[in-house]
């Protein structure tokens, strides 16, 4: 990769991590029902789905004497700088390849946020930073210790956002990575002891809900920092299973309308295979350099196949898709970094020749990364980037 693409890279990665910091500040001004009054969700109402950072940060708050507000955008703060430099460090392992370049760039990666800037400081990049903390950090970690860092992360990330029991098999798989990457068999008691603690976890979500004053005691815990609706349309609102529980999840779609989910079933059809196009191809034409559960897989994709499908229960629950796709995109793209990273993926020299000629590139580029984006949320149609200034300068001219 030359230098002058590694600087625009870097240019790029600077440009979207103070984006997101501008941006949820403003989302913490404002008292946002959703970036914000997320992470003040805590269990001095009661034991709540989604609580356990927010009971952290409220503990802290009433140690250190410091604003709840101001605790929590520094904790995305350093979330957003830490993911942005360990995207950095990752441009390192993409080689010359073309289609690695065109992975880093996917429209489903690091650049959504910016082109949906409602996503901004959402829970997800939790699971982001534990996975990206195990692929470059695991060797600090002793082979006795890789299990129970893995449980105690997905812990800390299930308390924190019940939808991650759904994406709990990303750290399975990149767990299992490590210890044959160690020559370290996966034995059945670890297996077991893994999955028993995410049924049980899983339980546990669906056993605890919230009702009006636990919804107001929370409100009052926080009120200093919060707007004079809290608990009302915001996501203290939906802890209670009246309100939005999974029976009320599970059914609301079908009261949307046929033409609404054949809509979404289009749009987010398309987004998922332009997203995950060139990574899907990478992996089709590579093999594992390693023993994988007593068998060498010669079609990596398959497993990294299966790990995005059993995502699909929040599709079934949630409407966010394209939120889903962006938080699976972005653990692929970290796992298979580990590949790269420690050299147990070999590759077919099979790029796409037209990439060659560099202006073909750029103005690919330009159009796939950059130009349409596809709405995290309801979305009933693809969205061009560039529409609004377009329409300016339009405005001016006329």
């Amino acid at each position: 990769m030359s230098s002058v693409l590694r600087n625009f890279l870097f240019i790029l990665i600077i440009f979207c991590f103070t984006f997101e910091i501008v941006r949820f500040y403003e989302f913490v001004k404002d008292y946002s029902n959703w970036q914000y009054v997320d992470w003040l969700i805590n269990y001095q109402g009661g034991f709540v789905r989604r609580g356990f950072v927010g009971e952290i940060l409220y503990i802290f708050h009433k140690l250190l004497k410091i604003d709840l507000d101001i605790l929590i955008f520094i904790l995305v703060l350093f979330l957003y700088f830490f993911i942005s430099y360990f995207l950095i460090q990752s441009i390192k392992y993409l080689g010359n390849s073309t289609e690695n370049l065109l992975i880093f760039l996917s429209p489903g990666f690091f650049i959504y946020p910016i082109m949906n800037s409602g996503i901004i400081g959402r829970k997800e990049i939790l699971l982001i930073f534990f996975i990206i903390f195990f692929v470059f950090f695991e060797k600090k970690i002793s082979n006795r210790l890789i299990l129970p860092s893995f449980l105690i992360a997905l812990i800390i990330l299930c308390f924190s956002h019940s939808g991650f029991v759904f994406y709990s098999q990303f750290l399975f798989f990149l767990f299992i990575l490590i210890k044959h990457n160690r020559n370290l068999s996966v034995n059945k008691t670890e297996l077991f002891l893994f999955w028993l603690i995410v049924f049980l976890i899983a339980i546990i979500i669906n056993s605890i809900g919230g009702d009006q004053i636990t919804i107001d005691n929370i409100c009052l815990s926080v009120k200093e920092y919060v707007s004079e609706n809290c608990g009302n349309g915001d996501q203290i609102y939906h802890l209670s299973d009246v309100n939005t529980g999974i029976n009320f999840r599970l059914f609301e779609k079908l009261n949307l309308g046929y033409e609404y989910l054949l809509n979404y079933f289009i749009i987010y059809g398309l987004s998922i295979f332009v997203v995950f196009f060139f990574i899907s191809k990478r992996l089709i034409n590579s093999k594992f350099d390693i023993t994988f559960l007593k068998y060498r897989f010669k079609k990596p994709y398959i497993l990294f196949l299966i790990i995005f499908l059993l995502t699909f229960p929040m599709f079934v629950l949630g409407r966010d898709w394209g939120r889903y796709i962006y938080i699976s995109y972005s653990c692929i793209y970290f796992i298979y970094i580990y590949c790269l990273k420690e050299k147990i993926l070999i590759f077919n020299n099979s790029e796409i020749n037209i990439f060659k000629k560099k202006f073909i590139l750029i103005i690919f580029i330009f159009f796939y990364t950059f130009f349409l984006t596809f709405p995290f949320y309801d979305a009933r149609s693809f969205k061009i980037t560039l529409q609004k200034p377009i329409v300016k300068i339009l405005n001016i001219i006329n």
